[in-house]
């Protein structure tokens, strides 16, 4: 069998388990785990997932670095959803992760003027 760079060759012949990309089946699937670990309800499937992404026109700059964006739930009680959740700044994120913490008391959940 040839191998050729940046091909992903599977030992067990089993197929691919999402339908995006190899790259973007890597990220959805960390953030399924991620709240899975959390153990925060998960609405989305893979394709509305990535579809979020692309309408939000963020899809190439979506990263953990602070000038990049991420996805937060609007309500944090609710699942992981396309009705609950939207595209924003990690620095705005960031920003009110340390007034919670510094003041000890929630600042306001987010809403849909905070998207990006």
């Amino acid at each position: 069998m040839v191998f050729r760079k940046g091909e992903v060759w599977n030992p067990n012949g089993k197929p691919a388990i999402y339908k995006l990309e190899q790259h973007w089946n890597r990220k959805y699937a960390m953030a399924k785990a991620q709240a899975k670990f959390r153990k925060e309800e998960w609405a989305f499937d893979e394709l509305t997932w990535f579809k979020m992404w692309e309408d939000s026109g963020y899809v190439e700059h979506m990263g953990r670095k602070v000038h990049q964006f991420c996805m937060v739930r609007k309500d944090p009680l609710e699942a992981w959803g396309p009705h609950n959740c939207i595209i924003i700044k990690r620095r705005k994120h960031f920003r009110k992760q340390m007034y919670e913490t510094l003041h000890g008391i929630p600042y306001r959940d987010y809403m849909d003027e905070d998207a990006s």
